[in-house]
């Protein structure tokens, strides 16, 4: 579990790093500038990849959705068994921390949520293999 919260500290803390702060004022207003928006988050971080982030977890991709406004993280997990990695506890874990994250009132993370008005989506692969999807949206950090 200690991974898992670390590891979720992290994508926290680099979301907020590779956000550009340039874009603090910008109004998005056209389909162009989302995209251009968009674009000004996610090349960073594919610039760096693959980012270990620790030693069980690497993040081996960021796109967005081509049907929806969405962030997609994609992470492998190494030397992890699936049935571990499914357990009540450590989804819970997973989900909590990744809320807590996606969820704070920071400028960074308003700044995320309003280039992917329709949320982000976590993926975690085993052997190339999704084994997790955590799907967050603006609306249930007013839910909760």
């Amino acid at each position: 579990m200690k991974i898992f919260k670390s590891f979720v500290f992290f994508v926290a803390s680099f979301l907020v790093i590779s956000c550009d702060n340039n874009k603090k004022n910008t109004v998005v207003n056209s389909d162009d500038s989302l995209t251009a928006v968009q674009n000004s988050i996610i090349e960073p971080i594919k610039d760096t990849l693959p980012i270990e982030v620790d030693e069980l977890t690497t993040l081996i991709g960021v796109d967005k959705d081509k049907e929806r406004n969405i962030i997609n993280y994609q992470y492998d997990v190494k030397n992890t068994p699936e049935h571990t990695l499914l357990l009540p506890s450590t989804l819970d874990t997973i989900y909590q921390e990744l809320f807590n994250a996606y969820c704070q009132n920071t400028e960074d993370m308003q700044q995320l949520k309003t280039a992917f008005p329709d949320g982000a989506n976590y993926h975690y692969f085993i052997d190339n293999k999704e084994i997790v999807e955590v799907e967050l949206t603006p609306s249930d950090c007013r839910i909760k």
